[in-house]
């Protein structure tokens, strides 16, 4: 299946991820993410694809209405993105320390919330129609969420899963985005690599 940037965009609009602010001298750094090769074991399409690292200072939390967004500060973090050879597959991964345990809970109690509230709407910036749901529960650090989403804009279907975890005073993500539906095995085995590399 073709897919437009714009398809792309409205996957990753809402899935959950830390936002790539670049900053210096982060205490998380790219060791505590999954690494290229990580990703590949889990998602081999990207093999030779293009990955790029950031650290951040921010993390993502779920805006006042569906499909928007805001931001938070960190103490530190970092993301790495994964673009397949062929731009139908993407997967970024994040890692970041926030001020306190329940800082990082309140995080994942925000997006439990969205994915309620937001199971069906349209992306203001490109008029994309997104559901959303939650996905097979992993038992993960402290906590973990799964959201499982569907975009549809010009008559084009993209597919993203996200898994959030918290584990202590740290916050890590996953997102892929696809054409076809994110097989759940590949996210576990991608996820279960970011919450070692958290610790």
């Amino acid at each position: 299946m073709k897919r437009t940037s714009l398809s792309l965009a409205g996957g990753l609009a809402t899935a959950l991820m830390l936002v790539t602010a670049p900053t210096a001298h982060a205490a998380v750094g790219a060791k505590d993410v999954p690494s290229e090769g990580d990703i590949v074991k889990a998602f081999p399409e990207l093999a030779g694809g293009q990955f790029t690292t950031q650290r951040t200072k921010q993390v993502a939390v779920p805006g006042k209405t569906c499909g928007t967004g805001s931001t938070e500060k960190a103490k530190s973090g970092v993301t790495t993105t994964g673009v397949s050879t062929s731009g139908t597959s993407i997967v970024v991964t994040g890692a970041a320390e926030v001020a306190s345990p329940r800082k990082a809970k309140s995080y994942l109690a925000a997006y439990k919330k969205y994915v309620k509230k937001c199971a069906t709407f349209t992306e203001p910036t490109t008029g994309a129609v997104i559901t959303s749901s939650t996905g097979k529960a992993f038992r993960l650090g402290d906590g973990s969420l799964t959201v499982v989403q569907q975009t549809t804009i010009n008559g084009v279907v993209s597919y993203s899963t996200s898994v959030l975890v918290v584990d202590g005073k740290k916050v890590a993500s996953i997102a892929a985005v696809d054409d076809a539906a994110v097989p759940t095995a590949s996210i576990k085995k991608l996820a279960k690599v970011a919450v070692k590399k958290l610790r």
